[in-house]
């Protein structure tokens, strides 16, 4: 083995509010695509993202588990470290090579024009993200929220800029956006890290790792592959241009979750329940208004995107209360695979079906989730009910009433005028109904 200075990160750790990050990243990637989707449309964008999607669930099998027992492990040395990136880099290059080596039979199952030119490119991505798995976790340890932060956001600003640059190109500038973004990342992470890896590999501390790799390290790859792999049912059942509309109808709620629901899981189900019911105004919110603010910001091509957006809105609050404060990792586990067999079965009926489906999949554990914490919390279940009854009846109200009114309004007044005052009508309403929120005990 050859031996490189190890020296942990003297770097005080700076936080930044949780919902810094996920508002950054989603943020970044909204305003690339409002800039792009209408010069690339959405068939090329299905395009791209059935080139992609694939790479994607190999890199995140690969590096999501790994980084997590990496971030979580109680005892590393300097050996670890080295004989996780070594590791790391063979399977990572080994996807690669693969994912080289069957691009000619996946063209020939995706049959689309151009899949085979944009999927060569990016079979690198899982090379790529495992690079980045090391200085990733060891950020994670020294709790350097910030500077991981930085790093993601300064790659998502350089390759969206390369995107915008080559929008001419089609579906090449999102390949060009992804290859650079991951390759800018690495090299940030690789140079704020303030560590120094050896070059070595060792049986003993291989074991090591593969023993850290537990439930929560694969269900931290769960979200990656289950949305990749809903664009690959879509793809094959629908069409590239469904998976392209597919692509902007996922990611709504998929930020609208994680800017709710951001930060440290809690453990106390009073506090659980209250951090879940905040999702309920932005749910009624972006689910009523969806039509008002959208339209205007993309393309005709894109409206397609409007109704099966707004459906699967409404499964951020089943998401938020599944999955609030808990480590259940065999349960979402379980959801995923469930989720996307479903999606499997009703994708063939258009995007409409199959995301009310997921919808009503994700609503179906919560019977058993109250009924199992309120064993274990001793807390009998009208108490439960009666922590949520008020801001969900309020959140409930303002929804209905934004229903009916929205269109109206919405023909009437120009977009910013009319979202700000159907916005602030429902707040206050909700306002009114919630009443005082009641102090923790």
């Amino acid at each position: 083995m050859t031996d490189i200075p190890f020296a942990a990160s003297q770097h005080a750790a700076t936080r930044l509010p949780p919902w810094v990050e996920p508002a950054l990243r989603h943020g970044g990637w909204f305003a690339a695509f409002l800039v792009l989707a209408p010069v690339i449309g959405p068939r090329d964008y299905g395009l791209f993202m059935l080139a992609l999607a694939g790479v994607a669930i190999a890199e995140a099998a690969l590096a999501e588990p790994a980084a997590t027992a990496l971030a979580h492990m109680s005892e590393l040395d300097e050996h670890h470290w080295s004989t996780a990136l070594l590791t790391l880099i063979g399977a990572g290059g080994m996807l690669w090579l693969a994912s080289r080596a069957a691009s000619g039979l996946l063209e020939a199952l995706v049959a689309e024009p151009g899949f085979g030119e944009l999927f060569q490119p990016l079979a690198i991505v899982p090379l790529l993200g495992a690079l980045a798995v090391v200085p990733r976790a060891a950020l994670r340890r020294d709790d350097r929220g910030t500077a991981l932060a930085a790093a993601t956001t300064t790659a998502l600003i350089a390759g969206g800029g390369v995107a915008v640059l080559l929008a001419w190109a089609g579906a090449w500038s999102l390949v060009a956006q992804i290859v650079v973004q991951r390759l800018v990342e690495g090299v940030l992470l690789w140079s704020i890290v303030g560590r120094q890896i050896g070059i070595g590999w060792s049986a003993a501390h291989f074991t090591d790792l593969v023993g850290a790799l537990d439930a929560r390290a694969f269900a931290a790859a769960s979200p990656a592959v289950s949305r990749y792999t809903a664009c690959l049912i879509v793809g094959v059942a629908l069409g590239p241009t469904a998976t392209g509309l597919y692509m902007l109808v996922a990611r709504l709620p998929e930020a609208l979750t994680e800017l709710c629901l951001a930060g440290e899981p809690l453990r106390e189900w009073g506090a659980q329940l209250r951090h879940a019911c905040r999702v309920a105004l932005p749910v009624a919110l972006a689910t009523t208004l969806l039509p008002v603010a959208l339209p205007p910001l993309i393309d005709l091509r894109w409206w397609g995107a409007v109704l099966p957006a707004q459906i699967l809105l409404l499964g951020v609050i089943p998401t938020a209360l599944l999955t609030v404060g808990t480590d259940d990792a065999g349960g979402t586990a379980a959801r995923v695979i469930g989720g996307v067999a479903l999606m499997a079965f009703t994708a063939r009926y258009g995007l409409p079906a199959m995301v009310a489906t997921e919808v009503a999949w994700l609503s179906l554990p919560l019977v058993a989730r109250f009924t199992a914490r309120r064993r274990r919390f001793g807390a009998p279940l009208s108490t439960v009910l009666h922590e949520a009854a008020r801001p969900c009846a309020g959140a409930a109200l303002a929804g209905a009433f934004l229903y009916f009114v929205t269109i109206p309004v919405g023909l009437t007044l120009q977009p910013v005028p009319a979202l700000c005052l159907l916005a602030a009508t429902a707040w206050l309403g909700y306002a009114i109904i919630r009443g005082e929120p009641r102090a923790a005990e």
